[in-house]
């Protein structure tokens, strides 16, 4: 893919919380359900549990956001709390991962990401979400990545 189609390339993005402590974010896959139908009216949020995420319960999810973007995406608590989407361009997902940050969790620095593309490509490192900035700020980080990842 070449670079003027970063902007452009859907992948996955998966989101987590640090190491050191796996459940910084206190995820609660009800209470996220309920802030993503405030956040974006008309969102669709159910707790699910199956053989998948190793019977696990885990929370689907399907938003729209004002300018017709949409997240599909699951979150999970088990072993560490993630989220992620899919099939996504970074400047989209950077709106998402902008109002999880500045709305939802309790520590905004603690976001680490990784995508599908970068997993392929056998790249184990973990990269952060700007704790500060807007989604344009978020956007260059995830080209970023892109960039590092469709080059490995």
């Amino acid at each position: 893919m070449p670079n003027s189609d970063l902007d452009d390339y859907e992948t996955t993005y998966l989101t987590y919380a640090p190491g050191p402590d796996p459940h910084a974010w206190q995820l609660g896959l009800e209470r996220l359900g309920d802030a993503l139908k405030e956040a974006f009216p008309g969102a669709r949020a159910r707790v699910r549990q199956d053989d998948v995420h190793g019977g696990e319960p885990y929370l689907s999810f399907w938003a729209t956001a004002d300018d017709g973007t949409v997240f599909d995406g699951a979150a999970t608590v088990h072993g560490r709390d993630c989220l992620y989407l899919v099939d996504i361009a970074a400047p989209q997902a950077a709106v998402f991962i902008e109002w999880l940050r500045d709305s939802f969790l309790p520590k905004p620095d603690s976001i680490l990401f990784t995508t599908e593309l970068a997993m392929e490509a056998g790249i184990e490192t973990d990269w952060h979400i700007p704790a500060e900035g807007g989604r344009e700020q978020i956007a260059e980080e995830l080209l970023h990545h892109l960039e590092i990842a469709e080059n490995a």
